[in-house]
């Protein structure tokens, strides 16, 4: 396939990620993401016009619980990052926090969908090693090992997603810093509007088991942080927008 021939198809994917489908506009988001990056090429050698004329940002909002413990904070930023996105957890009187993305396009529902596929390995991955953590590790309780686990395998997500991100950036920042400006601006402009009371929330400094934080930062490497996304995963998240 010519780079023509990718580009092409990265455009006619771009416009579906348009689409007032959230599956489908998730899956067509990825997927161009996907192309670019199998043909070592990113965002920047589209031309500006075509992706910037109709940029716009919106949100998308995810509920995990009544608690939103330090790595579920940790994951949020680093998936944010990872697909262009703010964050904001939104603290609701006497009803459950909610995650929320705010981004342009498809990249908050894509960066939701990845969120809740993470979310659910990291959940599996330390059920599976919990009960091996607890008998070599007598003097911790499995709480404590349960969340020391879950804070190395954050750590290590968030390290590779700057290590899979880091030259898109670059190539953004030097062929396309008109789609960068846009997509800032109008992320910027869309928080202003719908989110004035936005507060710093600071986590806690804790000790913490080496081992079940080495643990699961090595588990990690396990992990898919592109998976594909289809109709019965989507179906299965608590997506609203």
């Amino acid at each position: 396939m010519t780079k023509e021939e990718v580009l092409s198809k990265v455009r006619k994917l771009f416009e579906l990620s348009h689409s007032p489908n959230e599956n489908e506009a998730a899956l067509a988001a990825a997927k161009a993401r996907e192309l670019l990056s199998r043909h070592n090429l990113t965002i920047a050698d589209l031309p500006t016009d075509e992706i910037t004329k109709e940029i716009t940002a919106t949100q998308t909002t995810i509920w995990v619980g009544s608690v939103i413990r330090n790595w579920v904070k940790g994951l949020l930023i680093h998936v944010a990052n990872g697909f262009d996105c703010q964050y904001v957890v939104r603290r609701r009187n006497g009803k459950d926090p909610l995650l929320t993305f705010i981004g342009t396009g498809a990249d908050t529902e894509v960066g939701a969908y990845v969120f809740q596929f993470l979310y659910r390995e990291l959940n599996r991955l330390v059920d599976k090693a919990l009960p091996k953590l607890k008998r070599e590790n007598r003097g911790w309780s499995a709480s404590q090992l349960r969340y020391a686990y879950l804070d190395g395998a954050v750590k290590r997500i968030g390290e590779r997603f700057q290590e899979q991100t880091r030259t898109v950036r670059e190539a953004e920042r030097a062929g396309c810093k008109d789609l960068i400006v846009a997509k800032d601006q109008a992320i910027r402009k869309y928080m202003e509007r719908e989110f004035t009371n936005i507060k710093v929330e600071y986590g806690k400094r804790r000790l913490v088991s080496a081992s079940a934080f080495q643990k699961g930062y090595l588990d990690a490497d396990t992990i898919n942080l592109r998976p594909g996304v289809g109709v019965t995963d989507s179906d299965q998240l608590a997506v609203t927008s």
